[in-house]
């Protein structure tokens, strides 16, 4: 290929790329204006941005991408291209998560949402001014289009209508009271419902009910605490209006609603603030969230709008103290429910409740109070259960394990060990069950009733063939920490695992009696090609060998018998015999 074909491959690859980037964001376009028409709030907002979106395709219809490469070279073109992909993606997303999320979520968040979209319409409008397109040879009515979009978009303001602000703010107050009354939260549900053409009955609750308990779920999952505080919050207001009914396995706990919470949610990033800090007019914000604000180049109040004549951050102390406090609080009644929960004799409250105390136990304060709750055995009996969550119960047990041995002799007598055992020997091993076992070995009063454990050595040593490389490692480490007891390290043994024998083996050096045992055990085991592999130890054969200078009999005779054991496996000759003619 010459030099000139090369360079026209180069070429084609890039138009080609180019041209799929154009396609991409036409299709982008398309989507975004359908998906804008059919809001059923702040109607106007919304049909004004589609309507410039519309046009926005129509434009870009009646051009090709050559034109602005030609105009603008191709890797400007490029990045324009990806970067009003990438915005028009995010439109797309926002718009149709709020008409396929809770009415009530988004009436309570609208100012947010709106601000977000103003956003990106200025975004888009400042690429598509990149481009330049007044500059390139086309119609003069697509030029009045490109100028018409550019400033429709750039200066659209997403703003919330009187009533919907009136129905945020009833929301909002309606959520910070501990108790409310049925006729207030259905006339409530009927502003809503007329904001949003909706008929205000039970369907439309159910409908809420069902949309909000699934985010809900997804933000416990994903671990925001406020987001899903106010979740229940919505959820309890809607059974309020007594419309419909709270199913009976649903947990009740209302722990969440005693405090409001609004004041510390951050209203650009819609999250609680762990560093708040002020701006010069007064209101607060998450450091990171308003820092990122004025990069993008603003300089007034996302809140009030008022111009900023200075982007100087406070620190709010006294709002970062409140949420601190706050916190607090909420663990605590979080922690009360969740022991409310677990003596309960309702399955599905039992587990929402494992579910919280699993990270509250891994908090000392909370470690202690759960084992003064007398939580230990409730946990340990959880095991047995198959319908409990298995795996938070035994998160909890290794939270309280590793806090104290007082936790662990608690494990042990309400027969934490067994359990597990018998769990593993069934082939239920959870991330956390040889965790335990291995934090509960490292006490040394606690080896010998571990190690006596019916099947508990049989299956550790069986788990050191797991595929999990954490799994295999830590039985391991509670195999050694077992195998300070001879009974047990000749039991590993007994259970094709010798590591742990010969090493006791060899620190019994001068304990012929010890020694004399464990070779009259290994006469009597079983022993396969891998065995071999670890008794052909040098320390080992010398301290065997060695046993024959015994002043005892039977001592003697236990060695004489061991080393007959081995000798017909070839990988045993050489060491023993070196050390035989030496002895």
């Amino acid at each position: 290929m010459s030099w000139m074909d090369f360079r026209i491959g180069i070429e084609d690859v890039g138009g080609a790329v180019l041209q799929e980037l154009w396609n991409r964001v036409g299709l982008q376009i398309v989507d975004l204006a359908k998906e804008t028409r059919d809001v059923v709030l702040e109607k106007d907002n919304f049909r004004e941005f589609s309507t410039s979106i519309s046009e926005l395709d129509t434009l870009l219809q009646a051009l090709n991408v050559n034109q602005i490469e030609t105009s603008m070279g191709s890797e400007f073109t490029k990045a324009a291209l990806e970067k009003l992909d990438s915005q028009l993606r995010k439109a797309h997303k926002m718009i149709k998560d709020y008409k396929s999320g809770s009415y009530l979520r988004f009436i309570l968040h609208s100012h947010s949402v709106l601000s977000q979209m103003q956003y990106l319409a200025k975004d888009i409008a400042a690429i598509v001014s990149s481009f330049e397109l007044i500059n390139l040879d086309m119609a003069v009515n697509l030029k009045s289009m490109n100028t018409r979009i550019i400033e429709h978009l750039g200066s659209m303001e997403f703003r919330m209508s009187a009533s919907t602000q009136t129905i945020a703010s009833e929301i909002k107050n309606s959520i910070s009271r501990s108790s409310r009354n049925r006729e207030s939260a259905v006339k409530l549900l009927e502003k809503i419902a007329e904001a949003v053409d909706a008929n205000a009955d039970a369907s439309l609750v159910k409908n809420e009910l069902a949309l909000l308990k699934q985010e809900k779920h997804e933000m416990e999952v994903q671990k925001k605490l406020a987001v899903s505080l106010e979740l229940s919050q919505l959820i309890h207001l809607l059974y309020s209006t007594e419309m419909v009914s709270r199913p009976l396995n649903e947990d009740t706990s209302t722990y969440h609603n005693q405090y409001p919470i609004g004041s510390f949610i951050c209203p650009l990033c819609d999250e609680m603030m762990v560093d708040p800090v002020a701006i010069i007019c007064g209101h607060s914000f998450e450091r990171k969230a308003i820092e990122e604000y004025f990069k993008r180049g603003n300089y007034d109040c996302p809140t009030c709008r008022q111009d900023l004549q200075s982007l100087e951050l406070t620190p709010n102390v006294n709002l970062r103290s409140s949420i601190q406090e706050w916190k607090k609080r909420d663990m605590d009644w979080k922690f009360q429910a969740a022991v409310a929960g677990i003596n309960s004799d309702d399955p599905f409250r039992k587990n929402k409740a494992f579910d919280d105390m699993q990270d509250l136990v891994d908090i000392s304060e909370y470690a202690v109070k759960a084992a003064e709750e007398g939580l230990i055995p409730k946990f340990v009996e959880s095991l047995k259960d198959t319908r409990l969550n298995s795996v938070a119960a035994e998160k909890c047990l290794y939270c309280l394990a590793k806090y104290c041995e007082d936790h662990q002799l608690q494990l042990v007598d309400a027969g934490a060990v067994r359990r597990i055992v018998k769990r593993m020997y069934n082939g239920e091993t959870e991330a956390n069950s040889v965790s335990i076992l291995l934090e509960l070995s490292k006490t040394e009063t606690l080896i010998e009733r571990i190690g006596n454990t019916k099947d508990c050595i049989p299956v550790l040593v069986s788990l050191l063939s797991n595929p999990n490389p954490d799994t295999s490692s830590k039985a391991k480490a509670v195999l050694q920490n077992l195998s300070s007891n001879t009974h047990f390290a000749v039991k590993m043994a007994e259970a094709g695992y010798f590591q742990s024998f010969v090493a006791r083996f060899n620190q019994a050096a001068g304990q012929q009696e010890t020694q004399a045992l464990m070779a009259e055990a290994l006469e009597k085991m079983q022993l396969k090609e891998n065995s071999i592999n670890d008794l052909k130890d040098k320390q080992f054969v010398h301290n065997l060998v060695h046993l024959l200078s015994s002043n005892s009999p039977a001592w003697k005779s236990a060695c004489i018998k061991c080393v007959k054991k081995l000798v017909p496996y070839p990988k045993m000759i050489l060491s023993l015999n070196k050390k035989l003619l030496r002895f």
